[in-house]
């Protein structure tokens, strides 16, 4: 076999695996060649967030979750780990907010963004919040005419036995 087939074949496999890492990264969703900060957001609970949700801003999307583990204080809170892409700068006071990204109920994350001067660096912690469901809404409008249905049901009930009764 001549040297320069060897070569060849040497160069093949490193290529080959230059583009295996770099596609697995890929398709984790992480980019290799693009700075990324990381930072972090602390939940009671997180209401059906999983890794690779996305981050955005104003609807635009920044980042996604990356990963999510209690936190090891032994609280039961949940640390949610947010990988930014962009480089928006970002104030300290920013709330991460979680709601519905759509009607089926999936889900994602929304940063608030504050007034603070001071910007976030890599491994801060951003304040949580968790924005109602559209379920949750719906019941909170139809809790009220529910109650009042029931006691109508309750005095219709009443009129009837006494109807029945005369």
């Amino acid at each position: 076999m001549s040297i320069y087939k060897k070569l060849f074949i040497g160069f093949t496999f490193i290529i080959a695996v230059v583009l295996f890492v770099w596609g697995y990264n890929f398709l984790k969703g992480k980019d290799i060649f693009n700075k990324q900060t990381v930072v972090y957001a602390e939940y009671q609970d997180i209401s059906g967030i999983t890794i690779a949700n996305p981050v955005m801003i104003n609807g635009f999307r920044v980042g996604q979750v990356s990963d999510i583990y209690f936190n090891p204080n032994m609280s039961g809170d949940i640390i949610v780990v947010l990988t930014l892409q962009n480089k928006f700068p970002i104030p300290k006071n920013t709330i991460a907010r979680i709601y519905s990204a759509d009607l089926m109920g999936s889900k994602a994350i929304n940063l608030k963004l504050g007034n603070d001067t001071l910007m976030i660096v890599a491994g801060d912690t951003l304040e949580s919040s968790i924005e109602a469901s559209l379920m949750a809404e719906v019941n909170a409008q139809v809790q009220p005419i529910r109650i009042k249905a029931e006691n109508l049901l309750g005095s219709i009930d009443s009129l009837v036995v006494t109807f029945q009764t005369v």
